[in-house]
């Protein structure tokens, strides 16, 4: 091994084998052409010129390659480091011929190097050598033979510059992007040819996450590609190009790991999803099990700037997948098996998200995922511990499915939807193509009561996905919001949207059938609803439709129907939240003694949902058991104490309840005005408005309550069902009456006679409309004998 005697300091070239490395160019050139070569490669590679023959411990590399106070695993991503410097260098871990691992220490270059000054200058400096300052490159000369000299050069650097632009030429156009910003891109299946059974279905999530990291590629919902390939029944590579061209993509990535004489070798191949074309394929070898994630590292990154991703990009979002998931293979196997059932509405991936953590304690995602299962299926206390445990792992994530974990920590966890808001916003602005985040703002949004903010979210997210069925019903909601109901008709009867809309789409036109008193419209998604798990959900809404009409009976037997199909379909908590419709409803309409027998249901079930719990309290208070009351108000609070809903608005009516039983009434009034920024919010249905009209009536406020009662109203187009819009039309007439306006008292008096022409006999709002009138004629008589 040769060593030059020139300081460190100085040397500009090293040379071994057939590399040449410049220092102050930054260029590795093999048999004089440049390769390339990432920076941190590069530099690890200067870092090992510099003592050749000597051990370059892992910590002063990685202090010298990201700083002392980086936050990585350092041997993990050494490991991918020096992967990509060996293929700069054609290299290889086994029998290596220019630098090689030591276990447990460090890294060591043991190749020949030899080092120099830059024997060539740039631009019109001296060449190294010259004894005549004029010798430069362009001077003028008056001997002959260096004219010659000169103009030899002049066309030899000229032929010379033409090569290299030559060369850039087809360098660029060998290293072009495949794909235009615009494709769609769908990761297919990836196929296990080792014949090792533990490797089947375990490294597709891997493939999946490592995409998804990237802001550059649109990738479509792998849950979406899966459900549409399982529809044709079919997992064959022609099968897998027709589902990629129907859901409007345009390549298909497919993957393979393969055994290799001493390991295995990654391969990922893209192909055009119109003409099966085949674009690129990219590999990586892995010389253990152990190192298989690595390559799947590597095989990934070099796919994705194939794709087009810029450098920049991949420097920033590329996150080693042993800290970004697991660095168990049993574990990833697992969590794939939970992706593959991750929507299954009955908790299917909870077993495989479990086993994933239990393999692996420090899995963040799998926590995530976890926590979320348990929220969908209503185990909500469960939800809320594994979504902390995720939040506080969230380190060990990629940078969008660390904001994944982060948002749902804060909207389904803690329920801070203002956090929660603000992430998502700082999602979609790093994510610009990821419908997720677009999707998740406008429901939100919409849960909020802002149609307004919301629209724009669901415009733009079908315009990312417009194949994506499920994206459709926050966009016809935002239009019901609005009162745009002729656009909300228009997605409903449109064929595209109805032949397999999901149950929330379904919902939404139903409710502006019921807004528009479209009866044929209604019993036309009822039926299109017959059989599905969901069928309790409709048939519930049905029920407030009836309660409304003031057809109680109706209503009341729907309500059984309904909560009898969710106890078949196993869904107890849809159960006990359509139990609990039934009683606040009744409640409110006055029918106490209904409510206080179905509340028994509901407390004796003791739900874990704190909405359902403060909503619980409030129906509680209303039929004068405070005791119950308060004890359901304070569980929600202690298991919610950060949840906006729950407690700006949800608990807040109910303490305004407890204060109007004890007749405390400027305590109650006080009480709902913090609802005021959610009186709008899915979860209150308009009822704050009404609730403290009811408390400025008590309290002798008319002007006040007739202004509440007025709000209500005019933003009847935000209410689910107008059970409290009618409720406030009553208590409007009312106080016009209580203020002295006959006329107005008397025109709503009589609209609602209308409505409730075939309301049941005894309806209690009904007799209250009448107690109404009956006061209203004898204020008119009473007035008329005092003139």
């Amino acid at each position: 091994m040769t060593r030059s005697t020139a300081p460190l300091s100085s040397r500009e070239i090293y040379l071994f084998d057939i590399f040449e490395v410049s220092v102050r160019l930054r260029t590795l050139r093999q048999d004089g052409e440049r390769r390339k070569i990432q920076e941190l490669p590069f530099q690890m590679l200067l870092i090992l010129l510099e003592q050749p023959g000597k051990i370059v411990t892992k910590d002063e590399l990685g202090r010298r390659l990201w700083g002392s106070d980086a936050l990585i695993e350092v041997d993990d991503s050494l490991y991918v480091v020096a992967g990509k410097l060996r293929e700069a260098l054609g290299d290889r871990a086994v029998n290596p011929r220019f630098f090689k691992n030591i276990q447990g220490r460090g890294y060591q270059f043991i190749g020949d190097v030899t080092s120099s000054f830059e024997p060539y200058a740039i631009g019109n400096a001296v060449v190294e050598g010259s004894d005549n300052a004029g010798d430069v490159l362009g001077a003028s000369s008056d001997v002959p033979s260096l004219s010659r000299a000169r103009r030899f050069a002049f066309w030899s650097g000229l032929t010379f510059v033409g090569l290299i632009v030559f060369c850039a030429a087809m360098y660029k156009y060998v290293n072009r992007s495949l794909v235009s910003d615009q494709d769609r891109v769908v990761v297919g299946s990836f196929i296990n040819s080792t014949g090792n059974p533990d490797l089947d279905g375990t490294l597709s999530s891997a493939v999946q996450l490592k995409l998804q990291e990237s802001p550059y590629l649109s990738l479509v919902s792998d849950q979406k590609f899966r459900a549409k390939l399982k529809a044709v029944k079919q997992m064959t590579f022609e099968a897998e190009l027709q589902t990629c061209s129907s859901l409007d993509a345009q390549v298909l990535l497919k993957g393979r790991i393969l055994p290799k004489t001493q390991g295995y070798q990654i391969s990922l191949s893209a192909w055009r999803c119109g003409t099966g074309g085949l674009l690129t394929t990219q590999e990586a070898d892995a010389t253990t099990q152990a190192s298989i994630l690595s390559a799947v590292d590597l095989a990934t990154e070099r796919m994705r700037r194939r794709l087009g991703e810029p450098e920049a990009s991949l420097q920033k979002f590329n996150v080693p997948l042993m800290q970004a998931t697991t660095a168990s293979l049993a574990a990833l196997k697992a969590f794939t098996l939970g992706e593959e059932t991750r929507f299954d509405p009955n908790g299917g991936a909870i077993a495989s998200y479990r086993l994933a953590i239990d393999l692996d304690p420090q899995f963040a995602l799998a926590y995530a995922r976890l926590g979320t299962a348990y929220y969908n299926t209503s185990h909500y206390a469960l939800g809320m511990q594994y979504n902390k445990k995720a939040f506080d792992l969230r380190g060990r994530a990629t940078d969008r499915e660390r904001l994944y974990i982060i948002t749902h920590y804060y909207e389904f966890a803690t329920g801070e939807t203002l956090l929660a808001i603000e992430d998502y916003e700082r999602w979609r602005t790093i994510y610009p193509r990821d419908a997720v985040p677009l999707n998740n703002l406008a429901n939100i949004y919409l849960t909020m009561g802002q149609p307004e903010k919301a629209l724009p979210f669901a415009l733009r997210v079908i315009q990312l996905d417009p194949t994506n069925e499920a994206l459709y019903g926050n966009l016809a909601f935002a239009y019901l919001g609005l009162g745009e109901y002729a656009k909300v008709d228009g997605l409903c009867k449109d064929p595209v949207h109805t032949l397999r809309a999901p149950i929330y789409f379904r919902r939404v036109c139903f409710r502006a059938a019921a807004a528009e008193d479209d009866d044929a419209g209604m019993q036309r998604i009822l039926e299109s609803v017959r059989g599905n798990p969901q069928e309790n959900l409709v048939v519930d809404d049905y029920a407030w439709v009836a309660m409304s009409r003031g057809q109680v009976a109706k209503a009341r037997e729907l309500f059984f129907h309904a909560r009898q199909n969710a106890i078949e379909q196993g869904a107890l908590d849809y159960s006990t939240s359509i139990q609990l419709d039934k009683v606040s409803i009744e409640a409110d309409f006055g029918y106490l003694a209904y409510a206080a027998a179905d509340l028994k249901v509901i407390t004796t079930l003791e739900t874990e949902d704190p909405a359902e719990q403060a909503s619980a309290a409030r129906a509680a208070a209303k039929t004068g058991n405070l005791v119950r009351a308060e004890y359901l108000a304070k569980a929600a609070n202690a298991r919610a104490p950060l949840n906006t809903i729950v407690n700006a608005a949800l608990l807040a009516a109910a303490r305004s309840e407890i204060h109007a039983q004890k007749r405390q009434y400027a305590a109650a009034i006080q009480s709902l005005e913090q609802t005021r920024p959610y009186d709008f919010c899915v979860a209150m249905d308009l009822s704050p408005g009404y609730y403290r009209g009811l408390a400025y009536i008590q309290a002798k406020k008319f002007e006040q309550a007739a202004a509440e009662f007025q709000r209500v109203i005019e933003h009847r187009a935000q209410a689910d069902f107008p059970i409290y819009v009618i409720l406030s039309e009553l208590e409007l007439a009312h106080t016009q009456e209580l203020l002295g306006n006959r006329k107005a008292a008397e025109k709503g008096f009589q609209a609602l006679k209308h409505l409730w022409e075939n309301a049941d006999s005894g309806f209690l709002p009904l007799s209250k409309l009448h107690a109404y009138e009956n006061l209203h004629k004898t204020t008119s008589l009473v007035g008329s004998s005092s003139r």
